[in-house]
């Protein structure tokens, strides 16, 4: 089957496409299909239709194929829970340092049954057709336990910001990642940190900067910076370096020819 004919809920065979499945070593593309028989099948497009129509293990319930083999739907679940407890127990393993050292722990329900970790992960949004990057298991605490009360699935993103040593902000009343912040409102996370360093809260760091809001004569009209730089497509950067070159004008005659 060509590539282009494969879209989300294409049937063939015994297999329905669920979503792109990234490539193999050798790039070629594959994507993820669901069996009839309810077990989900990497698998390269190329061979659909022509070696492949099945998942090849028709019979077997999905929550009897081992967890741990390549195929499984589960098979990211599990390595996530492996890997939650070599973090904690296995001194040579890199992430040992800021976990097992620091004490952080695996509660026994967990530590001792995959099966227990796999009931309350499929209980509390682990979805087994989205990307590892998608759900990520989180600690709430950081400097808690993995245990059923301090943990969930976020994304990538939401687990960076909850990381101990990610920049934070008291913002009325509540504790925020400067890169929240800086994402939010516009600012950048130096400008908020010198904000904070100079004693001030909550709206007072997400002003912006006086730069930000002093309006430049552009052609017979008062714009700000941001908006110069949209009139002319061109970046923030290159408007104030025009600007204390004196040679704004010039930008526009370029915007203008």
């Amino acid at each position: 089957m060509k590539i282009k004919d494969i879209k989300e809920g294409v049937k063939v065979g015994s297999l329905t496409a669920i979503r792109p499945w990234g490539l193999n070593k050798g790039g070629d593309k594959r994507w993820l299909f669901r069996c009839d028989c309810g077990n989900y099948k990497p698998a390269m497009v190329y061979s659909i239709g022509k070696h492949t129509s099945s998942c090849g293990h028709c019979g077997t319930h999905v929550d009897d194929f081992p967890d741990h083999q390549k195929g499984s739907i589960y098979r990211s679940l599990y390595n996530s829970w492996s890997g939650m407890k070599r973090r904690c127990y296995n001194i040579n393993n890199p992430k040992y340092l800021n976990y097992g050292s620091r004490g952080i722990e695996v509660c026994d329900e967990w530590r001792f049954s995959y099966s227990a970790f796999k009931k309350w992960a499929l209980n509390n949004g682990w979805k087994p057709n989205l990307k590892q990057a998608d759900q990520s298991l989180d600690r709430i605490d950081v400097n808690g336990n993995y245990e059923p009360d301090n943990c969930r699935w976020v994304d990538m993103k939401t687990q960076v910001r909850n990381r101990r040593n990610t920049r934070k902000a008291i913002f009325h009343g509540e504790s925020v990642s400067l890169a929240e912040l800086s994402e939010k409102y516009h600012i950048s996370m130096e400008t908020i940190q010198s904000r904070i360093e100079a004693g001030k809260q909550n709206d007072a760091l997400i002003v912006p900067p006086p730069e930000n809001n002093i309006k430049h004569l552009f052609h017979g009209e008062l714009l700000t910076i941001k908006e110069i730089a949209e009139k002319c497509n061109v970046t923030i950067n290159t408007v104030r370096g025009r600007i204390y070159r004196g040679t704004i004008q010039e930008l526009f005659d370029k915007e203008e020819r």
